[in-house]
């Protein structure tokens, strides 16, 4: 590892925080460290120009826009998919010309069986960095919105997808199953926080 990258961080810490210089190149070895070594758990980078440093960062990696949902039925439950096992959301990438609130629409619906899905507003945004099956690395943007179920179908997994379950229960139920994404906890938080002010609205 670069004595650089050590001489940032603090005695036995697993943070590291860095100012970035402008040097694109260098974002591939943070991604490497990450990647390859359990000495740093995330690496911050602070820069004047946030915007110039997430515009580098996008043009050395496969952008991929997605869009999903936290699908709630009559009962105030949510709806978990299970998928490559991992608890999860419904969720897919954009296809050619579609907005984000189509994909959302279109990719809880086939991922869940479930038709006739109300949109709701959009509730957080996250963004996950993976490689791809040929091995170039991808940042993928997801826009989550909350929808609503007011069908009684029994909902289906896509197995196609690689998703081998499906289940409703409450949200604070749902942040305990395990194994779980934290972004994906985060997307259930902001949702629970939605409600709340929601509901706080209307009293």
């Amino acid at each position: 590892m670069n004595e650089d990258l050590l001489a940032e961080s603090g005695p036995g810490s697993n943070q590291l925080a860095l100012p970035y210089r402008g040097i694109k190149n260098a974002l591939f070895q943070y991604l490497d460290t990450l990647e390859k070594s359990n000495r740093f758990e995330s690496i911050m980078l602070y820069s004047n120009d946030v915007a110039t440093l997430f515009d580098d960062l996008k043009s050395l990696l496969n952008w991929v826009p997605a869009a999903g949902g936290v699908i709630e039925n009559n009962n105030g439950q949510i709806l978990l998919i299970h998928r490559r096992g991992f608890w999860d959301l419904p969720k897919g990438k954009l296809d050619a010309q579609e907005t984000s609130k189509g994909a959302a629409l279109r990719e809880c619906s086939e991922e869940t069986g479930l038709n006739n899905l109300l949109l709701g507003k959009k509730i957080y945004e996250s963004y996950h960095l993976y490689r791809e099956n040929n091995g170039q690395r991808a940042l993928k943007k997801t826009k989550w919105f909350s929808m609503q179920y007011t069908g009684d179908k029994i909902p289906e997994p896509q197995l196609e997808e690689d998703i081998t379950d499906v289940m409703w229960m409450a949200p604070e139920q749902a942040l305990l199953k395990e194994p779980m994404f934290q972004n994906v906890r985060s997307v259930i938080e902001s949702f629970m926080r939605y409600k709340q002010d929601k509901e706080g609205f209307r009293l």
